[in-house]
């Protein structure tokens, strides 16, 4: 509590108003024993040299009277004693002018401060206000354009960004939960339905079948999920090196036997991949294996698969059907699976696990439609000098 109170009293007003008064007695008081040093050093020469002194010499020297002796050692004591006297009026004014000028500036100071920190007040308390479910609130501060306002607009873009991250999460799960409902509502009607109490061992062979496929779908999208939540939650060793065209040589030789089995040709092309690359080399191996695994599923029999490494990064395209230019954007959703929405072998989160892994390593994921058909997917790990990839 007590560390509390402390820091109440200590405000950034507090101290400023503190500064202020501070600053301005030192600087006044400064000022103030400089002109009053100056002032008695002055009226002390003047009295020695040619002040009253000198002048009631001279008057004794031309009136030799007793009486002027007196006088002169009367106007001497008396020069004296005003000097002594103006020297003490100046040191009382100037302690009076030192406390008064500090207590001026300290109330100046609180004025000034309390002006200058209302809207820090006012951005405090809304970022208080605000929650999961006020994330629509915004700071909005007007005023001048200074560092404050600035401040605001990035207190505001901020909270864009988080309100379009909850909404993706709330979207994201209701997917998740509807994808991982339909195996399991699929597997509790074939045990009800398929399996009556007289079922046949044809019957049984066939639920066993179906069952054992959902679950494969299952466990597919339970490892799907797991990946993408790794990618998005970041790499642990991102300085560990790799080399990215091993790793597409030994993803597409462990793909061409099932690409061949759906009639899909699978063609590599390397030209100088990228040299002292860095990252985790598992991911990057499933980001390589998505996309292939994408371009033979969403194909059509005969039609082929091109992986093409260069100094900038990978690129993968494929035949299939034309993908109109305004759904491109929506294919890295989760769960959107384009044309092959009842696909049993994917869960529609190949190409949200390909750009939450290539957004952790830092890089940049461009995908287009080919003018015949199919797509075109490139991962550019470095920044190309002239757009080759």
């Amino acid at each position: 509590m007590r560390v509390r109170v402390v820091t109440r009293l200590w405000s950034i007003g507090t101290r400023t108003a503190v500064g202020f008064a501070v600053s301005s007695m030192v600087l006044t008081a400064g000022v103030l024993v400089f002109v009053n040093l100056a002032s008695q050093r002055s009226l002390s020469v003047t009295a020695d040299a040619s002040g009253p002194t000198s002048t009631w010499s001279h008057v004794a020297s031309i009136a030799p009277d007793p009486d002027a002796t007196a006088r002169v050692s009367t106007g001497v004591s008396g020069s004296a004693a005003f000097v002594r006297v103006v020297a003490a009026q100046q040191w009382q004014w100037s302690a009076v002018g030192i406390v008064a000028a500090g207590v001026l500036a300290g109330v100046l100071g609180w004025v000034l401060s309390r002006r200058v920190l209302r809207p820090i007040d006012r951005i405090t308390a809304t970022t208080n206000r605000i929650s999961a479910s006020t994330l629509h609130e915004r700071v909005a501060l007007d005023g001048p354009d200074d560092e404050l306002r600035r401040l605001s607009a990035t207190i505001d873009a901020l909270l864009d960004r988080l309100e379009a991250a909850f909404a993706s999460q709330r979207r994201f799960v209701a997917q998740a939960a509807h994808e991982l409902r339909t195996p399991l509502a699929v597997q509790r009607a074939s045990l009800q339905i398929g399996l009556p109490d007289d079922a046949s061992p044809g019957e049984v062979a066939s639920v066993r079948s179906e069952l054992l496929e959902q679950n494969r779908r299952t466990e597919h999208l339970v490892e799907s999920l797991l990946v993408l939540a790794e990618a998005e939650r970041g790499l642990e060793d991102r300085g560990a090196p790799m080399d990215l065209d091993t790793i597409v040589r030994d993803v597409v030789a462990q793909a061409r036997p099932q690409a061949e089995g759906v009639g899909v040709t699978i063609h590599t092309e390397s030209a100088s991949a990228p040299v002292g690359l860095t990252g985790e080399a598992l991911l990057a191996r499933q980001l390589v294996a998505n996309l292939v695994d994408n371009a033979v599923e969403y194909n059509h029999d005969g039609g082929a698969v091109l992986v093409r490494t260069g100094p900038c990064g990978v690129t993968v395209e494929n035949t299939g059907p034309l993908v109109p230019p305004a759904d491109v954007a929506t294919l890295t959703e989760p769960f959107h699976r384009g044309g092959h929405a009842g696909s049993k072998r994917h869960s529609g989160l190949g190409l949200s696990i390909v750009v939450a892994i290539a957004d952790a390593h830092g890089w940049d994921v461009r995908i287009e439609p080919r003018p015949g058909g199919g797509l075109r997917v490139a991962v550019l790990v470095r920044p190309p000098a002239v757009s080759s990839v």
